[in-house]
């Protein structure tokens, strides 16, 4: 299919390039029906769309492709689709549901395989539509299953809502059938249904039943008590080799454990916070021990980012070297005045 288009792409060029504008509208209506028919909307759509940029005035060729291209949408949301994911249709409009509908790309895995990786970062929504896999705690010493997913069930939220890494892994148990959609997708969605990400949150949460099944688990990555403290801190990005890549970043520490911190900040940037997630981190603030203060220089590995209103992000960061419990004393002591 994708050579044929290819073929079919450079033949289309050369008959705009030499102004063969009947031959680019034949053209482009046979490729936007054949994607169509193959459930490859967006291509039916962009030459759909290219069709009309050729030639304004092609009327009953633009007329009949818009039909075979809604047909083969009608025919893509069989009834069994539509049972499967009857809480979409039920919690977004029409229209929203067939934008997010048609944005979706489907694969198949085999069984055994691993489609989100813990420790690693995704920016996909999983919709399962056929299948069984399994959500697993990849700990120290150990692999600890965490629940079972089904059709109709959807995972990678925690990533896809919020700028994490992954907290956990999904396997495939035997062959499986999955929809998804790109966080890319999502923000060409949102110019037209500004609402939509948030009703796709309502649809499938945020995030929150994976912490909660892993508390559950006793698995809990909060385990450990965190001091709230407030001073100014600076952080950089740096290689493998501990040399900085960009210049330090002025932000505001807001709490401590014995194995991480977090801290906020700005940035207007919010492509270049997304590629915080999974870097290595220097972090450098002053604590008062006695009536002198003491420079505290740490790196540690971004295990998320949160985004909050005003272009303001907090950061959660696992230290390479944890405290010892002499030096959270020392903190809990500070905090405390």
């Amino acid at each position: 299919m994708t050579s044929k288009l290819e073929a079919q792409e450079i033949q289309l060029n050369q008959f705009i390039a030499s102004g063969q504008k009947e031959e680019a509208v034949r053209l482009l209506y046979q490729m936007a029906a054949s994607c169509a028919r193959n459930n490859d909307f967006e291509r039916a759509d962009d030459f759909r769309d290219r069709l009309y940029e050729v030639d304004s005035m092609a009327l009953t060729a633009i007329v009949k492709v818009n039909e075979i291209i809604e047909a083969e949408k009608t025919k893509a949301l069989t009834p069994d689709r539509r049972r499967i994911w009857a809480r979409f249709f039920d919690g977004l409009s029409p229209e929203e549901a067939d934008a997010f509908f048609f944005a979706l790309k489907e694969m198949t895995v085999a069984a055994d395989e691993t489609v989100l990786q813990q420790g690693m970062t995704s920016d996909r929504l999983y919709l399962v539509y056929q299948g069984q896999l399994k959500i697993v705690h990849e700990g120290e010493h150990k692999q600890t299953l965490i629940h079972h997913l089904g059709p109709g069930d959807t995972f990678g939220e925690d990533t896809f809502f919020s700028i994490n890494i992954c907290t956990v892994s999904v396997c495939t148990l035997g062959a499986t059938t999955l929809s998804y959609l790109e966080r890319d997708k999502l923000d060409a969605i949102r110019l037209q249904f500004s609402q939509l990400e948030g009703h796709l949150k309502k649809i499938c949460g945020s995030g929150r039943k994976i912490y909660d099944w892993l508390r559950q688990k006793g698995l809990d990555r909060r385990a450990y008590k965190r001091i709230n403290y407030h001073t100014k801190v600076s952080f950089q990005v740096l290689s493998s080799a501990d040399a900085a890549l960009q210049r330090p970043v002025t932000a505001e520490l807001w709490d401590i454990s014995k194995y991480g911190l977090s801290f906020y900040f700005q940035s207007k940037n919010r492509q270049a916070v997304r590629r915080l997630v999974g870097r290595t981190l220097g972090v450098r603030f002053t604590l008062p021990v006695g009536d002198q203060e003491k420079e505290i220089a740490l790196t540690g590995t971004v295990q998320g980012v949160q985004d909050h209103p005003l272009d303001e992000y907090s950061v959660h960061l696992k230290l390479r070297r944890n405290f010892s419990d002499e030096a959270m004393k020392t903190i809990r002591d500070i905090a405390g005045h």
